[in-house]
């Protein structure tokens, strides 16, 4: 998937209202007006929709994120530490803990 290109928005919807201007001089193209009128209101409509979904998007992400944070740094890390000191080294437990500190630590 890729994101709408700003830029090749604006130029279309340039290019749009450029035609929109011509068709107006011209009075018997009132079916290209009509349309070209409908396609610049849902290129704006479906652009401005992208935007406010982009902008939940990157809230989304940042609340992720720090709960990410929080989940790995706060709560997860120091459990593993102190489970590491409470294990002894040849026991079951402690493998499972030590894969589990391997696996905190590679995210």
């Amino acid at each position: 998937m890729q994101g709408i290109s700003t830029s090749k928005h604006q130029h279309l919807v340039d290019a749009l209202l450029r035609m929109e201007r011509l068709l107006n001089k011209k009075t018997d193209q009132e079916a290209d007006k009509l349309l070209c009128a409908v396609y610049l209101r849902e290129l704006e409509t479906a652009f401005f929709q992208y935007e406010q979904l982009l902008s939940e998007l990157s809230s989304l992400i940042e609340g992720y994120n720090e709960l990410f944070g929080k989940a790995k740094t706060q709560f997860l890390s120091p459990r593993l530490k102190k489970l590491r000191r409470q294990v002894h080294k040849d026991t079951q437990l402690s493998y499972l803990v030590l894969e589990n500190i391997r696996l905190v630590y590679r995210t």
